[in-house]
């Protein structure tokens, strides 16, 4: 009998901060570049994200790995998102992630993916803005106040000395709250914009997380030197960015070509894995270069992997909850065929 620990949103968040998120994102990235990750590009079910049928406007995202190392384990995370769900007073995205042992199979844990999700995102953009920024960058743009919004402006502070942050959001009001609450926790000035363009010339780095499908960011408002994020689900930028900058980088070919800012380019053929400087994990293990210079732009398209989720649930569950007696489980029974 396979006994299955049930892990919840409540558990995790008192054991993943931010700055040990960034680290196991960096490391299962170093594993990418070691070649002990395996990841299939993930599967999307669209319920009316970009489809007329059927009306629910939302998706969902089988994203499985196994991650090699000291890690060492399997699993796959069901994600979802759906555009009206603020609305009902639900969270636009929610997620579970099951974890398998890597020998047989069995299931070790159903866990709570949702906050794991939202953390590793911003994560993400940390590790990034590590390599890729500039060290002495002072001003960060954030478009999208919403959970993302704060979980990125938390990344870029544990990386970078900002001192003023400026966020434009498309909802009413959603900026000011924002930057009264931001400038509380993170003890930095943070001052909401009026516009996009407002918020990104001058700026140093700049973040658009929305889920917005149209150009966000203008080429023109960039300055040299300037570290472009884009972590939404389609696409947020002038397309002049990613085809004229500097640096183009990914966190993974195979899910940008799937998915995300750079869907549209991929399909017209006017952009192609040769336009890409490098993976994230090359990057990481030193087998393609950062930032070089100064005043190169450099954008960067995080859409997302999955193993950076297998790969921080695994090590938790390793290290935190595997002995842990006090938590719930059900039994699993397996069938011989």
């Amino acid at each position: 009998m396979n006994h299955v620990k049930m892990i919840a949103k409540e558990q995790i968040e008192k054991i993943l901060d931010m700055k040990r998120s960034i680290d196991m994102v960096e490391k299962v990235y170093e594993l990418h570049g070691k070649d002990q990750v395996l990841m299939p590009a993930k599967i999307t079910l669209d319920t009316g994200e970009s489809n007329d049928w059927p009306p629910y406007g939302g998706s969902y995202n089988a994203m499985p790995a196994y991650i090699g190392g000291d890690i060492d384990i399997s699993g796959i995370k069901w994600v979802w998102g759906f555009n009206d769900n603020r609305a009902k007073g639900i969270p636009y995205i929610g997620g579970v992630i099951i974890l398998n042992e890597a020998r047989t199979g069995e299931v070790l844990s159903i866990m709570d993916g949702s906050y794991i999700t939202d953390i590793r995102t911003g994560a993400s953009a940390g590790v990034a803005a590590r390599d890729l920024a500039n060290k002495d960058s002072k001003v960060l743009a954030i478009i999208g106040a919403g959970v993302q919004g704060r979980m990125n402006a938390r990344a870029i502070m544990e990386e970078l000395d900002i001192e003023e942050l400026r966020i434009t959001d498309i909802r009413p009001g959603a900026a000011e709250e924002y930057a009264k609450e931001m400038s509380a926790e993170l003890g930095v000035r943070v001052v909401p914009c009026a516009t996009n363009e407002e918020a990104c010339r001058g700026a140093d780095v700049i973040i658009t997380v929305t889920i917005a499908d149209e150009p966000l960011v203008m080429n023109e408002w960039l300055k040299p030197g300037c570290t472009v994020l884009s972590l939404g689900s389609f696409q947020e930028l002038d397309e002049e960015i990613p085809l004229r900058c500097d640096k183009l980088v990914v966190d993974s070919w195979a899910q940008n070509a799937h998915r995300g800012e750079l869907l549209k380019l991929v399909k017209a053929g006017r952009l192609t894995e040769a336009d890409v400087h490098a993976e994230m994990p090359d990057i990481v293990v030193g087998k393609k270069a950062g930032r070089e210079s100064h005043d190169e732009i450099i954008c960067a398209c995080i859409i997302g992997m999955g193993s950076t989720d297998i790969g921080i649930a695994g090590a938790l569950y390793k290290e935190n909850f595997a002995d842990d007696n006090t938590l719930t489980e059900f039994a699993l029974r397996s069938y011989d065929k």
